[in-house]
């Protein structure tokens, strides 16, 4: 069969339009945006950071005078206390809810089992205990 000019001319146009197609769609995954591992917002990572930060927003953002920026502080150390009473509180009701769960996860165990959960949970307890430590120091 022979070739004719408008076979031809069918053919170019295919080559150069996928030609164009590649590069379009190459070129658009070239210039996508990619992710930054280097961010530079500072995450606070005690409550005085965040407490600083909170009001050098403040004083920032909000424009804040002095004497409210004292007011707010007052507030923020009211609000701490209030929060801290409320664990306080709230803590004998946890440590008995986690009891009970305990003695519930005991009552089904046989005694083999048993004495296996409470290696492990001494063995948790120590591996907590040492983590609070390593925070502490750290804090230090």
């Amino acid at each position: 069969m022979p070739r004719t000019r408008f076979s031809a001319a069918l053919y170019l146009f295919l080559v150069f339009g996928s030609g164009i197609l590649v590069g379009i769609v190459s070129h658009r995954l070239y210039v996508t945006a990619t992710v930054n591992a280097n961010n530079t917002v500072v995450v606070p990572r005690s409550m005085d950071d965040v407490r600083k930060k909170y009001l050098s927003d403040m004083r920032a953002r909000v424009l804040v005078s002095d004497a409210q920026l004292a007011s707010v502080n007052h507030i923020l150390d009211d609000t701490k206390r209030k929060f801290d009473d409320l664990h306080k509180q709230e803590k004998p009701l946890r440590d008995k809810i986690q009891q009970e769960q305990v003695e519930a996860i005991r009552a089904v165990l046989t005694d083999t089992q048993r004495t296996a959960y409470e290696q492990w949970r001494e063995e948790r307890a120590r591996l907590q205990r040492e983590q609070q430590l390593k925070k502490q120091q750290q804090k230090k």
